[in-house]
């Protein structure tokens, strides 16, 4: 199957969801996160504001900054890369032209990544081997690069597969976590 065609179907499954089955996911992904021993040690972590169709990523950053963890996320450049902003719960937000949420700040710059002790990213499926299927513009391939801190993605349960495709560009994730639980990739 191609990248363009999975996506298309795991998007549309998303769209079947429920706002209740959303916010119970997103909730249940919280849990299972906040649960990590490496996020219980963490200073700063990286994030992304979730888009309606995926996973919610509010109740987890809620909770990190209730826990003293500072909470990057990024925002995306005019040359298709990603900077890092600190989160504020309490600034305002802006909906780019691609239907993301971004918040104003001092951009932090791409080397942010470098001090996170964790790095959470979206995605549209997972597989056993790691392999993250995003949405196709290499924001994050390119972000991630290099990065030597973890990388979990967030996925809803049916996004867990046995394989997704695949580019040698493509970084891989070292763990998912879905509302059934925290899955680490075998190294």
């Amino acid at each position: 199957m191609t990248k363009a065609r999975q996506r298309d179907e795991l998007l549309a499954r998303r769209r079947t969801l429920t706002p209740a089955q959303r916010a119970e996911a997103a909730d249940a992904i919280a849990q299972h996160v906040l649960t990590m021993p490496l996020v219980a040690r963490a200073r700063r972590v990286a994030c992304y504001l979730s888009m309606p169709s995926e996973p919610g990523t509010a109740p987890l950053i809620a909770a990190l900054h209730d826990r003293g963890v500072e909470v990057i996320v990024p925002i995306s450049l005019a040359d298709h890369s990603l900077d890092w902003v600190a989160h504020d719960p309490t600034a305002a937000l802006v909906t780019t032209a691609l239907g993301i949420p971004e918040p104003a700040g001092p951009h932090l710059g791409a080397d942010a990544l470098a001090t996170c002790s964790l790095v959470i990213v979206p995605a549209l499926a997972v597989d056993h081997a790691g392999h993250r299927l995003g949405r196709g513009a290499g924001y994050y391939d390119r972000a991630l690069a290099g990065v030597a801190a973890p990388v979990c993605a967030l996925v809803f349960t049916h996004e867990l597969l046995p394989e997704v495709p695949h580019e040698p560009h493509d970084v891989p994730v070292q763990m998912a976590v879905a509302p059934s639980g925290l899955f680490r990739v075998p190294s």
